[in-house]
């Protein structure tokens, strides 16, 4: 019994690994690092590619090293607009002190491992549960 459980972690803790190709990042994929050479207009693309709404959530990191996050609000020629939907403060944001920008909320790779870490938990606990009634 103890095999079948050690052997079922190591399947289920590998799992993540085989998802993926090798020497593939989610959080590379996600991740939009500017070019040194046309900075500002990188940033106006991306922005402009991601789009208006509520959907459309980024975290821009800014050349100070600061974080700003929050959905595009708006638009413009030299500036864009991020809303905080939770407070709802409105940050304008200049194309030439962007960074980087990334999407909003949990990579991919976040959320395989939470699911992995509850399926190990349900499974360890359906183990326990089980041996202890067949003991009773």
């Amino acid at each position: 019994m103890k095999r079948f459980v050690a052997c079922l972690l190591l399947l289920v803790m590998g799992f993540p690994m085989w998802s993926q190709s090798p020497g593939s990042n989610p959080t590379e994929v996600k991740e939009k690092k500017l070019l040194e050479g046309k900075p500002a207009v990188e940033a106006r693309n991306e922005v402009e590619k991601r789009g208006l709404g509520e959907r459309s959530r980024v975290r821009v990191t800014l050349r100070n090293k600061s974080e700003v996050k929050g959905y595009i609000s708006q638009i413009d020629a030299d500036t864009f607009q991020l809303t905080d939907r939770k407070s709802g403060h409105v940050s304008t944001v200049a194309y030439q002190d962007v960074s980087k920008i990334r999407e909003g909320g949990m990579s991919k790779g976040t959320k395989i491992a939470i699911a992995v870490g509850i399926g190990v938990v349900v499974i360890v606990v359906w183990i326990a549960l089980s041996s202890t009634l067949n003991h009773s």
